[in-house]
């Protein structure tokens, strides 16, 4: 591709986004696609940036706005033995204005042997939530932080990838119906516990990690069923200020889907073994065409507790959560078949058995996303 090949393919795409559409230019080195979407978000919630979970009864809702613009820059060449490779790059800004990145990878491999995907990107969904438009927690989740002193809904997605300054190898096959892969996570993952604190304790990088995810998905007519595992190979890697290894967390996730027509529906469950804690989290969720409806049940069960941190009176024991989700898409606003506003809700709470302050949240949201 000469340089100035390249400049009118850029000069066309930026013309045809207007047009909206996908715009992709092939050349002696393969074919380059670029595209994008628009995902700008209007929210209001009654659960404070800054708030602990037990600790604001006089809490006010919060009014702000969310979203980012997305450029999706991808490429791909295939040799005549089937052989190929690929990359991808998605750069965004966000309405914040700050600059980042959703995936930014490159992959290789050919159909009947498999393929290695080296960079930033995530690996096979094992909690899918579907049409997820709000799903906030009276809490946190896995797929964010560990936050400490709030609850944690285990995902099976510490290793799933995006991880901040971690590098993310995977390796995968597909076997007729059937898709397995091989992930693993490595360098510093003490960036997953928000605040370095866990249980009250301190907490200190030793080593890098390496995590390992396999997983497996199995395609039969309308089900599916995908299962999988994430599990730190390196000890020592994280400690407490008392010298504990909190780094050995050993996870676990299945879901099963069926999908029919315009009717999408999914069952996940996911189980956490930790230090000196448990966790599970259950959750169903269905797409009715546009309309979508979902619900996610968690249980901690924390058995060591700093007893001087200000969590200790009510961390210590089994909490439950329950979260109950909602939305809707409406498409083709304006009669542009590339532009919909959804909509979306959630309300959770939080049974603490020592705590006497509020643990609901609850929280709604307006989704515009367009694509080009």
């Amino acid at each position: 591709m000469t340089r100035k090949a390249l400049l009118v393919g850029l000069l066309v795409a930026g013309t045809a986004a207007t047009a909206n559409a996908e715009v992709s230019w092939e050349g002696e080195k393969g074919r380059l696609t670029l595209g994008g979407d628009v995902e700008f978000d209007v929210n209001v919630a009654n659960k404070q940036e800054d708030s602990n979970l037990y600790m604001n009864d006089g809490r006010d809702d919060r009014w702000d706005q969310t979203g980012r613009l997305l450029l999706d820059i991808s490429g791909e060449r295939v040799a005549d033995s089937g052989a190929y490779a690929r990359f991808k790059a998605q750069p965004t800004l966000a309405s914040n204005g700050g600059v980042g990145s959703d995936d930014a990878w490159f992959a290789f491999g050919r159909s009947d042997v498999g393929e290695m995907k080296v960079g930033r990107f995530e690996a096979l969904d094992l909690f899918p939530l579907g049409q997820d438009v709000f799903v906030e927690h009276s809490g946190d989740t896995s797929s964010g932080l560990y936050t400490d002193g709030s609850a944690y809904l285990y995902m099976t997605k510490e290793a799933r990838g995006r991880a901040g300054d971690a590098g993310h190898v995977m390796v995968s096959r597909q076997l007729g119906d059937v898709y397995v892969e091989l992930a693993t996570l490595f360098g510093n993952r003490l960036d997953l516990f928000n605040g370095a604190q866990y249980h009250g304790f301190d907490l200190e990088k030793k080593k890098d990690s390496v995590v390992v995810r396999p997983a497996l998905r199995w395609q039969l007519g309308d089900f599916s069923w995908a299962v999988g595992m994430e599990h730190n190979l390196i000890e020592d890697a994280i400690v407490d200020e008392r010298g504990r290894d909190v780094s050995d967390r050993t996870g676990y996730g299945t879901t099963f889907g069926w999908q029919s027509g315009t009717i999408k529906a999914n069952l996940n469950a996911a189980y956490l073994d930790a230090h000196r804690e448990e966790n599970l989290t259950l959750g169903a969720n269905v797409l009715f065409d546009k309309f979508g409806l979902g619900y996610i049940y968690g249980r901690n069960k924390i058995d060591d507790v700093n007893p001087a941190s200000e969590h200790a009176s009510y961390l210590i024991g089994t909490q439950q959560s329950n979260t109950l989700y909602t939305s809707y898409r409406f498409d083709r606003v304006l009669d542009l078949d590339n532009f919909d506003i959804l909509v979306g809700a959630y309300w959770s709470s939080f049974d603490v058995e020592e705590s006497t302050t509020a643990t609901d949240r609850y929280g709604t949201r307006v989704r515009f996303k367009y694509f080009f």
